[in-house]
This record gives structure tokens, sequence and C-alpha cells, in this order.
């Protein structure tokens, strides 16, 4: 497991203010999942609602919407699930990809990745 510090903000406020949040990069995992109580502080609100199948099966429905996110001074919008109380907070590979980093699977730590213009 990768742990990574990230800091979000609501990509739609002039005057941003940072949050810092330990998660982790689980490049199996398409979405990036924060919980929703911290989205909904920083004023950041849904745009819609998905339906997921969870490793045991179930079908489960979940919010989504936009976040600055930063990683080492560099930041993107990125699309967020506001997550449950019982929901990891995940960095999902949608997000590494947008920002350009990957995860090294012999040292486990992020590292910047070509970008790539196909």
């Amino acid at each position: 497991m990768t742990e990574v510090t990230v800091e979000i903000a609501n990509p739609r406020r002039r005057k941003k203010r940072w949050q810092r949040l330990k998660v982790i990069a689980d490049t199996g995992a398409i979405f990036t999942v924060f919980p929703k109580s911290l989205l909904r502080h920083l004023g950041i609100s849904a745009y819609s609602e998905e339906e997921f199948r969870v490793a045991d099966g179930r079908r489960i429905s979940r919010r989504l919407g936009d976040v600055l996110l930063k990683i080492d001074g560099k930041e993107r919008t990125v699309p967020v699930i506001f997550g449950e109380a019982t929901d990891a907070p995940l960095l999902g590979v949608t997000a590494l990809e947008i920002l350009g980093f990957t995860i090294d699977p012999r040292t486990r730590k992020l590292k910047p990745t070509e970008m790539l213009l196909l």
C-alpha cells in the first residue's frame, strides 16, 4: 500500500482554502474517494449519482463531484466520489493519470510519469 499526502480545494472558489489529507493510492480503483463531510465543508457539491459494485457483490450508490487536487505542487481538477463514513479515502488511478503520476511497483512510491498525447 502507498500512502500519499494530498491537498484538496473547491475548484469553483476564487480564494482557495486547501485541506491536507492522507490517502491510500490504489491503482486498482478507478475513482478517488474522499469523505463527503470534508467535501461539503469545502463547499463542493455533487453533480450526479452513480451505482457501483463493491467487492462483496453488493451495489451501492454514491454522489460524484469535482475537486481541485494538489500533489507535490501539481494541481488539477479531478472527479471524486463523496464517500460515506465506512468508505476508505482513496486516490484512484484516474486522478493519478490526470496529474501525471504513477506508483513504482518496486518501491511503492509515487513518481512522475511521462504524459502521452495519443
